[in-house]
């Protein structure tokens, strides 16, 4: 990949320099807890439940807002503008995040999460679009790349969430702060449009490729769907891996709840590696790669959850391997399958099915543990909340790597 950033560096850096305000910006606004509102006590409008399955409803809101404009996004026509869907996404995300410290009530952080999760998915639909553009034999390496940046941006978020308890405790937002975080975005703002004015005209029409006005290839045939499905099988999967392996270390091995921590902690840092496993999306083929490693991954999860006394050591590999499997493997390939599918002009409505199926998958599977957790014992939720989802995924990637021939499959640009 270094000849193609070499060539497109300053294309290389803007898309790096945006992608951290972006995920830092909804890392802050999906963080806030409602119920430390001052006007947490109130009611909410419209018969609105405090929680969904076990998410805030603040943070269910956010995630059914970025699934259903990435459903949007994927029924918009493939000619619609990166640079203005992008642009105007941060905008609206900032926006969100900012005014989301100003909430004074639950039903106001509902509002501006429907609004941030909006922009969110048109940002982040966009900026894979323009990056698979720019470094088309390297798919799953830029989504890894974007992956990596989220979970890096996350501690940031997590000492700026700060700001909003201090506003929340002391009735007033910190003036430094807030001056210089908008001091910020607007400078980041006017860089990042500066940088897209640079980008010169033949640049922009190679997202308008003579393939793009061809059915096949279109991101509603079967191939395409099929993956759309895998993807949704990702979250049900994944979200609830935390809890339950946290809860497993506790209550059945009874473990000290810091070690429990420790574990989840490494769970999460395995993501780190997501640029590995988009280099070996690249090396190998995407679909190849899920194919391989998502049995492991459900025969590990598997193993975990069998109660043996096995040493901590090995506990804490199976756990990292679990959370490399999922969070680095799965998501990076599997969005890189669904984007090289269908044909150049259509990445961004690939994206926005892809972040269909998985954001719109997040709340369902809160609603649906919440019901299984008294409905079945703790074998059974494993089986069917951790192992059968990928287990699924596997075949339905298979059927999908049979079902797109070399006709079907979109041509990479030379």
């Amino acid at each position: 990949m270094s000849r193609g950033i070499s060539k497109n560096k300053k294309e290389a850096m803007g898309m790096l320099a945006l992608m951290l305000p972006t995920t830092l910006l909804f890392l802050m606004l999906s963080g806030m807890d409602p119920t430390t509102l001052p006007s947490a006590s109130r009611p909410l409008p419209f018969g609105l439940p405090a929680t969904l399955g076990n998410l805030p409803i603040a943070a269910a809101i956010l995630y059914i807002s970025m699934g259903l404009t990435g459903l949007v996004l994927a029924l918009l026509p493939a000619t619609l503008s990166r640079k203005k869907t992008l642009l105007s996404g941060f905008l609206l995300l900032a926006l969100a995040a900012f005014m989301g410290l100003f909430s004074r009530s639950p039903f106001e952080l509902c509002c501006w999460s429907l609004l941030g999760g909006i922009g969110c998915t048109m940002n982040i639909c966009a900026w894979i679009s323009i990056g698979v553009t720019y470094f088309p034999r390297h798919c799953a390496l830029v989504v890894g790349l974007m992956n990596c940046l989220a979970v890096a941006s996350s501690i940031v978020a997590a000492k700026l969430s700060a700001i909003q308890h201090a506003f929340n405790e002391q009735g007033k937002l910190p003036l430094l702060p807030a001056m210089a975080g908008m001091l910020i975005l607007i400078l980041l703002y006017i860089l990042i449009w500066h940088f897209f004015q640079q980008i010169s005209a033949a640049g922009e029409r190679r997202f308008i490729r003579p393939e793009a006005r061809s059915p096949v290839g279109s991101v509603w045939s079967r191939g395409p769907l099929l993956l759309f499905l895998t993807a949704f099988c990702m979250p049900l999967s994944t979200a609830n891996f935390g809890y339950l392996y946290s809860t497993y270390l506790r209550e059945i091995l009874e473990l000290p709840i810091k070690t429990a921590q420790m574990a989840m902690g490494i769970a999460g840092i395995s993501t780190l590696l997501s640029p590995l496993a988009g280099w070996l999306g690249d090396r190998y083929g995407a679909m190849k790669t899920l194919l391989l490693t998502l049995p492991v991954t459900a025969a590990v999860g598997g193993l975990i959850f069998l109660g043996w006394r096995m040493p901590l050591s090995v506990l804490i590999f199976q756990v990292f391997l679990m959370g490399l499997g999922l969070t680095a493997v799965f998501y990076v390939n599997m969005l890189a399958a669904l984007i090289q599918s269908v044909a150049p002009m259509q990445n961004m409505r690939a994206a926005g099915l892809f972040y269909c199926a998985f954001n719109l998958g997040i709340p369902v599977t809160g609603v649906l543990f919440a019901y299984l957790r008294e409905m079945l014992g703790w074998t059974a939720l494993v089986l069917v909340q951790l192992v059968f989802p990928l287990v699924l995924a596997t075949v339905l990637v298979w059927l999908a790597q049979r079902i797109l021939t070399p006709a079907d499959k979109a041509v990479l640009p030379g």
